[in-house]
């Protein structure tokens, strides 16, 4: 019997006669050729990182500069009332924020974050909750809180539990001793009988608080109740067509960000770039219209009034803490709109929108964990 050798060459190619050698050598080179261009291809890590998750190609820093512009109307509507005080708070809030956020990453080593914009916002944010007869040094404190201690404590943005402008608010108003001096408000357009540069500050003197320049002299005939403290008192002023036009321009005494209509541009321009949805916001809204009217109480001054429209679109709806499922956000939003109603109409508080929104972060990822979608088969 004739012996045959039996060739094994590597593959590729496998050459098994002379007439397609030509070919099978190409398509051996051409894969070749594919195998290094792989090598060369970029790769792209898949990261898992805390929210805020951005799904579109804009980055944090885009989004917060939405923000910031969405806030802008308000902040502008309050140095129209207010004048020069609104400037000074705002400023002194966001410089606060930003030097507290510098100065802590630096100290820990941590990577630079300033250029995400995340500290400007919550020094906007804060300063639009606070009144324009802010002391400097309470602005101020209140922006290393928000920084300090609401954030940075918990290891920065994306893992924060709470709302950092709506803690240090709290925190002013709740526990210091020095409440009172942020309950004390003046009328809209004071500017007019004195000059639009003059800055005031709100001072003790003895248990009293009184509205004074920064050389000390005594300002009256310039505060003002806010509008909740007239419905809690038994006035219904604010619930006429000129009261809810004087409450959707902001031409009432209170915070600086107490524009409505302002607001709701804002709010208009970040539901068009896809910052926001109505679930929270919409949920807040029609619950506290429901109850408002189940209570004998004007709906839509409970809802324009105080800081609903502020809170419902710009720190309710906060990326990193409020739920991520749609039927989390509207048990959310409702919850929150229960807890403000009653607050504000039966509690020891005026207004309720802060402390509403900080206890329903506590329980948003539980939220969260109990309204995701099923998966297939469960």
């Amino acid at each position: 019997m004739k012996e045959r050798s039996l060739t094994v060459s590597p593959p590729p190619p496998h050459i098994k006669d002379k007439d397609n050698g030509a070919e099978v050598m190409h398509d051996a080179t051409m894969r070749k050729e594919q195998r290094q261009k792989v090598k060369h291809v970029k790769e792209y890590p898949l990261t898992v990182s805390p929210p805020p998750h951005i799904k579109a190609c804009d980055g944090i820093a885009d989004a917060m500069r939405d923000v910031i512009i969405a806030l802008l109307p308000a902040l502008l509507v309050s140095i129209y009332f207010f004048g020069m005080n609104a400037i000074f708070v705002t400023g002194v809030c966001i410089l606060s924020t930003m030097m507290t956020e510098f100065l802590i990453r630096s100290i820990l080593r941590r990577p630079f974050s300033l250029n995400d914009g995340s500290a400007i916002v919550t020094g906007l944010l804060l300063a639009l909750s606070l009144p324009p007869t802010t002391p400097w040094w309470l602005a101020a404190l209140g922006g290393i809180v928000a920084i300090g201690i609401a954030k940075e404590l918990f290891g920065g943005l994306g893992k924060n539990i709470f709302n950092p402008a709506l803690f240090a608010r709290t925190f002013l108003f709740v526990f210091t001793t020095w409440h009172p001096l942020l309950e004390k408000y003046i009328v809209p357009l004071w500017w007019r009988s004195h000059t639009f540069t003059k800055l005031l500050t709100a001072r003790f003197l003895g248990n009293a608080v009184i509205i004074t320049d920064f050389a000390g002299k005594r300002i009256d005939s310039i505060t003002a109740a806010t509008p909740l403290a007239f419905a809690r008192a038994g006035s219904s002023v604010f619930s006429t067509p000129s009261g809810y036009w004087s409450l959707l321009l902001g031409n009432i005494g209170g915070v600086l960000g107490g524009s409505s209509l302002a607001l709701l541009l804002g709010a208009a321009y970040l539901i068009y770039k896809g910052h926001i949805d109505l679930k929270i916001p919409g949920s807040i809204l029609i619950t506290t219209a429901i109850f408002s009217i189940a209570f004998g109480k004007d709906p839509i001054f409970q809802i324009l009034a105080g800081g609903l429209i502020l809170g419902a679109f710009f720190m309710a709806t906060d990326w990193v803490t409020s739920p991520v499922t749609s039927y989390g956000k509207i048990f959310y939003g409702v919850g929150i709109g229960i807890f403000t109603f009653f607050v504000r109409n039966y509690g020891t508080r005026v207004e309720g929108m802060c402390t509403a929104i900080l206890h329903m972060n506590v329980i948003a990822l539980f939220i969260d964990r109990y309204t995701r979608p099923r998966r297939f088969g469960e």
